[in-house]
């Protein structure tokens, strides 16, 4: 009896040990799995920010120019991207917080590239469209040639449960070459004011990402929103696809009429170009016949 009392104990303490390994297995088999699906999507956005800082309406700092970068994800086949909002902020500039409600802080993006994983191109875009209440920016790729992209799919998704885990699919910066990797998380929880949203707990290096559930349909995207009233700071939340969905839709109309309206300056600046250094060409000639020499009478 006593020996059957061990051989259940070795037995129970053997299944304790092994859990974990099991675990760690099927964890391995979920991010190898996602990686493979969802990578392709994520990618790289560089740009340089212009800024400016005022204080009625005298610049108090001559204006600077910083470079940055962000992960963003692929959420149209087109070429637009979705990166955090805050990516385009100045939080970098040394100005204190209770300073900044004195000042008029301007930071312009430009000189905005997308770099694919395993292509070395950069691919120029615009700044399509912000939406400052969920901390989200676009960006559309000018001119995407013969590449073909791996878009996010928004059509279905999953609906999110408290306990529930959730994974992101994210990149490393360029000087650990972008590599990608899968953080884990948990659903802890759900909001409804001021809009319906799910309290997430470890995704917070995944803002303007998508979270899968395990069999990697999209439960939402993770966004930094600002609570109700005014001394309420802004915080991570995982948004519903459903609103999400709507928001990348009526995002990719106003970026293509950005892109439209880009595009449409620059070749009226370059017919002007053109206008001008063609009146530069005749004034030139102009001068030419000016200052040719006089024919001398007296040859005659």
């Amino acid at each position: 009896m006593r020996n059957l009392t061990l051989t259940a104990a070795f037995c129970a303490l053997a299944l304790l040990v092994s859990a974990p390994l099991v675990r760690a297995d099927e964890d391995a088999g979920v991010y190898e799995k996602l990686m493979a699906d969802k990578a392709a999507s994520v990618v790289s956005v560089k740009f340089v920010l212009n800024v400016k800082v005022m204080r009625d309406g005298a610049a108090l700092m001559p204006p600077q120019e910083q470079s940055g970068a962000a992960t963003g994800v692929v959420v149209d086949s087109s070429g637009l991207v979705m990166i955090p909002g805050a990516a385009f902020g100045v939080g970098n500039l040394g100005i204190p917080r209770r300073m900044r409600a004195q000042l008029t802080i301007q930071a312009v993006p430009s000189n905005i590239r997308v770099v694919f994983p395993g292509d070395t191109k950069e691919y120029e875009a615009v700044l399509g469209a912000k939406d400052s209440k969920l901390g989200l920016a676009f960006v559309l790729i000018r001119d995407l040639g013969d590449k073909k992209i791996a878009a996010l799919d928004t059509a279905s998704g999953a609906e999110p449960k408290i306990g529930q885990t959730l994974y992101a699919v994210s990149r490393l910066d360029q000087g650990f070459d972008h590599a990608p990797m899968v953080m884990r998380a948990k659903v802890a929880g759900k909001v409804s004011k001021p809009r319906d949203m799910w309290i997430v707990q470890g995704a917070g290096g995944a803002m303007g990402q998508p979270l899968f559930d395990i069999a990697g349909a999209v439960a939402g995207i993770m966004v930094s929103q600002e609570g109700v009233g005014e001394d309420s700071e802004a915080r991570p939340f995982l948004l519903p696809l459903k609103v999400a969905a709507a928001t990348i839709k009526n995002s990719l109309s106003k970026s293509k009429d950005e892109l439209d309206r880009v595009l449409e300056e620059e070749e009226e600046a370059a017919a002007e170009d053109a206008e001008d250094g063609d009146k530069g060409d005749a004034d030139k000639g102009d001068g030419d016949k000016k200052d040719a020499p006089k024919k001398d009478d007296g040859d005659k």
